[in-house]
């Protein structure tokens, strides 16, 4: 269809490669491990080693395909980001870093991925950032351990979680993982590695990309109802006053306005298309929209926008991934919405022409059903993601509340 064409030319900011380390064996090899969460789960080895780009150790550290490494999984409480006596920036340099250069989020083991960084440049900037709201207190933060050992980042940087909630299920990721590491089935260890790492070292370009996929939102572009009513009924259903809820509870705009919407493949190419009006490709939305949009997103953490970016990337929708990363917040503070926004509801309406498709023509296996289940993983996980990080605020502000109060 049409909205998904359109939105599948957006670009995508590569998630970064997640990696071990069974800390302080730092000079143990066997210990030094990445992924890309694209990657097979069994890598052939063979086509590694005939590329001249890439050394033995390089394609050794590939985590895909390893066998489990570690007996026994557990959680540590850990200082907060920024609060360790050595600075990030030289983590890579430290003694007992776990590798002595950035392993790259490449699949060969190189520094052929775009836009991955490989340093932190402002540690102060990249630590207020990892706090929630600057509210996470230091007796709040958790690491992930394996066989007594901290986990640590591609960088290099100790893995410090802001809840207890969320060390708990990345660890339940690792135990889970049996004779064979698959990092596929480990989505909140990227993202946890993707915030720290990339994320929080450099959020102007996350921002930016979220903001695209508003010009090109997937829930903005409707099917024509005198050509195809059963596609444009699902979509009303999916999408039920998605927009005004959202511009109204989270962009505090008047009732009266809200995005640009287009109907049909003949407007959708009319109202995207660049013009003198329209200066930059894609959907005319009112200016106040695309401002107070922007302000939102400039205001999550690291960690709320590593997982909006994802809710993002998989819907090719902002309103749809703004709606279920704020449905999160609103869940912990115990005002859920009527129609609650949630990962399965997410998924619903991203898939809303994927699964009339599907009824009109058929499943094909191996595709249909792999992209269903990786985007329910990936839904999942981000909502999951953003609602610990707002619990553990949560939390923080009920404590702060409680030392006011007259004893």
């Amino acid at each position: 269809m049409m909205n998904r064409a359109v939105s599948r030319l957006l670009p995508k900011v590569p998630i970064v490669a997640v990696s071990a380390n069974s800390h302080p064996l730092a000079a143990s090899n066997i210990h030094k491990f990445s992924w890309r969460r694209s990657c097979p789960s069994q890598p052939n080895r063979r086509s590694f080693s005939n590329n001249p780009n890439v050394t033995a150790a390089a394609a050794d550290r590939r985590l895909a395909g390893r066998r489990r490494f570690y007996k026994n999984v557990g959680i540590a409480t850990s200082l907060p980001p920024g609060g360790t006596a050595k600075d990030p920036a030289n983590a890579t340099d430290a003694e007992d870093s776990s590798v002595s250069s950035p392993i790259s989020a490449g699949v060969d083991g190189t520094q052929s991925a775009t836009g991955v960084n490989t340093t932190i440049k402002d540690s102060s900037a990249w630590s207020a950032l990892l706090h929630p709201h600057g509210k996470a207190p230091i007796e709040g933060w958790h690491t992930v351990t394996l066989d007594g050992r901290s986990l640590r980042t591609p960088l290099g940087l100790p893995m410090s979680l802001p809840s207890i909630n969320l060390a708990l299920a990345v660890a339940s990721e690792w135990d889970s993982q049996e004779k064979y590491l698959r990092p596929a089935q480990m989505p909140l260890m990227t993202l946890c590695c993707t915030a720290i790492d990339q994320v929080a070292s450099n959020p102007t370009a996350h921002r930016s990309d979220v903001m695209r996929y508003l010009r090109n939102d997937t829930s903005c572009y409707w099917a024509d109802p005198t050509e195809d009513r059963i596609l444009h009924r699902r979509q009303s259903q999916a999408w039920e006053d998605l927009h005004n809820t959202l511009s109204s509870e989270l962009l505090k705009l008047p009732e009266d306005l809200g995005p640009a919407q287009a109907v049909g493949g003949g407007e959708s190419l009319l109202l995207s298309r660049r013009s003198e009006g329209n200066q930059a490709s894609g959907l005319p939305h009112p200016p106040i929209l695309v401002d107070r949009a922007q302000k939102w997103v400039d205001s999550l953490d690291a960690w709320t926008l590593a997982a909006l970016y994802s809710a993002c990337a998989e819907s090719k929708s902002f309103f749809i991934g703004a709606a279920m990363i704020h449905e999160a917040a609103k869940r912990v503070e115990g005002n859920e919405s009527k129609i609650a926004k949630d990962a399965k509801w997410a998924l619903t309406a991203a898939r809303v022409e994927e699964d009339f498709n599907i009824e009109t023509w058929g499943l094909v296996e191996g595709a249909h059903d792999y992209d269903l289940l990786n985007g329910s993983i990936q839904m999942y996980a981000a909502s999951f993601l953003a609602q610990t990080v707002a619990d553990a605020v949560t939390d923080v502000s009920a404590g702060e509340k409680e030392e006011l109060l007259p004893a």
